[in-house]
């Protein structure tokens, strides 16, 4: 009986844990950030959110970035006082979402390397988070994919494609479960 249950509540906590990493959609994140940024910026606040989160309230990044916008903790106690306590409630879309305004008001979009580098320079809204994948897929991808590709593509493909992509050329947009063959390249 007890390994029945113990078996359960594991079954329970991955389901939780795997809805709990879910990324928000463009129209949530977009939602989020007209609710919080100033209406002139927040195109560029989704872009930054996509290629530093991939929108995933969930997200760390190895030096300690978390959430929506990549807050470092260290904020929580000097920019964002007030506004988060610690990393654990950066994990929060609306708490994350108001230090971002803080540190973009201090700092301004140079903040967010991945602005400074330029990868919001052809964001055009929504349409820009799905690419399609033209020629066919060499190896295999399965589960999500979020970093960046390297090799013949290029750019940076953060996000979670759904889906599968085999032939010469298709489209990919969610979470991509599939595997094909061949070579291409994304186009954003």
């Amino acid at each position: 009986m007890f390994k029945k249950l113990s078996l359960i509540g594991c079954i329970g906590a991955l389901a939780i844990s795997s809805v709990s990493g879910q990324a928000l959609s463009c129209s949530q994140i977009t939602s989020l950030a007209d609710e919080y940024f100033n209406s002139t910026v927040v195109t560029n606040m989704v872009c930054i959110s996509y290629y530093e989160s991939s929108w995933n309230p969930q997200a760390v990044n190895p030096s300690g970035a978390t959430g929506l916008w990549q807050i470092m903790e260290d904020h929580c106690q000097g920019l964002c006082q007030g506004i988060c306590t610690d990393q654990q409630s950066l994990f929060d879309p609306d708490t994350n979402a108001k230090c971002a305004v803080v540190v973009l008001e201090a700092q301004g979009y140079d903040a967010w390397t991945t602005y400074a580098d330029g990868d919001c320079d052809n964001w055009s809204g929504c349409s820009s988070a799905s690419g399609s994948n033209t020629g066919t897929n060499s190896g295999s991808n399965s589960g999500s994919n979020s970093g960046s590709n390297s090799g013949s593509n290029s750019g940076s493909n953060s996000g979670s494609n759904s889906g599968s992509n085999s032939g010469n050329s298709g489209s990919q947009t969610g979470q991509n479960t599939g595997t094909g063959t061949g070579s291409g390249s994304n186009n954003y």
